[in-house]
Parts: C-alpha cells; sequence; structure tokens
C-alpha cells in the first residue's frame, strides 16, 4: 500500500512503507537531467536519506523508451550557446543554493536499486552507477557518449567493467545490450520490460533481510569506492568547484570545441573541432 506520493515537475517519489521509489519523469524529453531533474530528484535523495523509517530505495525512469538521456544538452545550450556566461545554471552559480546538487553525483545512504526501464546514456548511467544492485529491461543497452559531444567521459566504469570494455563505451562510444550487461556483471538480473519493477521490489525486499549496522557498513563501502571512481562528490570537492565556478563556465561556453560537440548533437550534425587530437 502507498504511504505517500509526491508528484513534482520533473520527478515523482514515492513511499511504499519502507521502500521509496523515485522516478525520473520527463519521458518527452527522454528523462534527460534539465535544472528542474536536478532540483526534485536531489528533493528525494534529500527525502530519503533524512527519513528514518525508508530502508532501501528504488530509481527508474517514466516512460519506455528512457531511463535516463543524461544532460539535456539543448538547456545546456540554451545558457552557454552564444559564447557568454552572462546567465548561469542554478547547479553552476556557486552563489546559488542548488549550486553543484547534481542528481547524478548525489551521496544516497540507504542501499539504492537501479530498474532501468530504458536506455542509460551518459548522465544516466551515472546514475546508474550510484546503485548498489541493477534490474534491466531485455531490450534496452547502456552507453557513455560523453566523448561523442567532447564532454570528457566516465572514468568510473573502468572500477565495475574489464577494461577494454570501459574503454569501449567510452573512447568509442559504443553500448552494452542488457545482456552484454549481465554477462560481464554490470546487473544483477535482465528480465521482460513488463516484470521489471516486480523484479526490483523482490531485491528491495531481500534487501530489507539483513540487518541495519551491516547495511550502514556496507552502503559507507559503496559510498567510498564510488568517491575513488569519482562518480561521487565530497563536500571539499565541491568545495573547490565552487572557487572555481565560474572561471570554468566562462572557459567552457567561450571554447568552440567544448561547445562544438554539444552544438553538433543538438543540431544533428557531424561536429567540426579546431583541436582534432
Amino acid at each position: 500500500m502507498t504511504d505517500r506520493v509526491v508528484t513534482m515537475e520533473c520527478a515523482i517519489f514515492e513511499q511504499r512503507g519502507p521502500i521509496a521509489i523515485v522516478t525520473l519523469n520527463r519521458p518527452e524529453a527522454k528523462n534527460s537531467l534539465n535544472t528542474g531533474m536536478h532540483r526534485d530528484v536531489v528533493w528525494a535523495w534529500d527525502e530519503i536519506n533524512s527519513t528514518p523509517e525508508i530502508r532501501v530505495a528504488i530509481v527508474t525512469g517514466a516512460g519506455d523508451r528512457a531511463f535516463c538521456a543524461g544532460r539535456d544538452i539543448k538547456e545546456f545550450i540554451e545558457y552557454y550557446g552564444e559564447g557568454g556566461a552572462e546567465k548561469i545554471r542554478p547547479i553552476d552559480d556557486p552563489n546559488h543554493p542548488m549550486f553543484g546538487k547534481l542528481c547524478n553525483h548525489y551521496i544516497v545512504r540507504k542501499p539504492l536499486i537501479a530498474a532501468i526501464n530504458g536506455y542509460a546514456v551518459g548522465g544516466g548511467l551515472e546514475i546508474v552507477q550510484m546503485c548498489d544492485l541493477r534490474v534491466m529491461a531485455d531490450d534496452t543497452y547502456i552507453a557513455d557518449l560523453h566523448a561523442k559531444v567532447n564532454v570528457f567521459g566516465m572514468n568510473c566504469l573502468a572500477y565495475e567493467l574489464p577494461w577494454p570494455i570501459a574503454n569501449y563505451l567510452t573512447m568509442a562510444n559504443g553500448r552494452l545490450t542488457a545482456q552484454e550487461c549481465l554477462h560481464f556483471g554490470y546487473v544483477n538480473r535482465v528480465v521482460p520490460r513488463s516484470e521489471l519493477m516486480k523484479a526490483a521490489l523482490e531485491l528491495a525486499e531481500m534487501v530489507m533481510t539483513s540487518g541495519p549496522d551491516s547495511l550502514r557498513h556496507l552502503k559507507e563501502g559503496s559510498i567510498r569506492r564510488q568517491i575513488e571512481s569519482g562518480n561521487l562528490f565530497t563536500e571539499e570537492y565541491l568545495e573547490k568547484r565552487r572557487q572555481e565556478a565560474l572561471e570554468r563556465v566562462k572557459n567552457t561556453a567561450k571554447s568552440h570545441d567544448l561547445m562544438e560537440g554539444m552544438r553538433a548533437f543538438v543540431e544533428k550534425r557531424s561536429a567540426t573541432y579546431e583541436r582534432p587530437s
């Protein structure tokens, strides 16, 4: 029985007794991460962290197509596409309360399960990386694609996948099917789409057979590993990032190559870089 449902602009938070379910809810935009999504999902993470009754959480995406397509590149271009930084996104503004509160790089202190209902790409895959257990629909895939738009890449994948396979995702812009994810041990289960949430809830029930002290210990180990991989941000890192934020945003906006990959993606054309290597 559902204890409560909170419907926000870009996410839905649901509590079923000790289980929380967070749904990324921008299916018309492939559940991409815009400012509203970061705001709403971070609220949900904080709610999970601060509610003692919640013992485990599940994150999934609305719709049948995408778990999460990553950064909302159209929003990024709208802010910085003219080569300036006169208008700054709240998550980039060191003077804004939302600064650095990225839902794909946030410390969630309860066991977290990914119910991967559609493709998980870029920042969406980083949310999957945050999860301790993973269930995947049998007809979808994962991909990095940061490098395809010239935005760094997920070195953290090498902590979980064989080195050449991680490089296939990050350097070659490859993708792994659900069955390949299962083969490489990246997900726990692959199930038909219609059984996805049932399988995630079964895993949540299994987690709750563990003692609370043991779960806290295990989750802290998971957080340490994710911090080491670079997928989670510490307070010290965020403070350093805060001090450098405005200069970094300006340099990104002014750089032809750092913006070209994203512009090309939005304009559905091949990118033309000034520095080919």
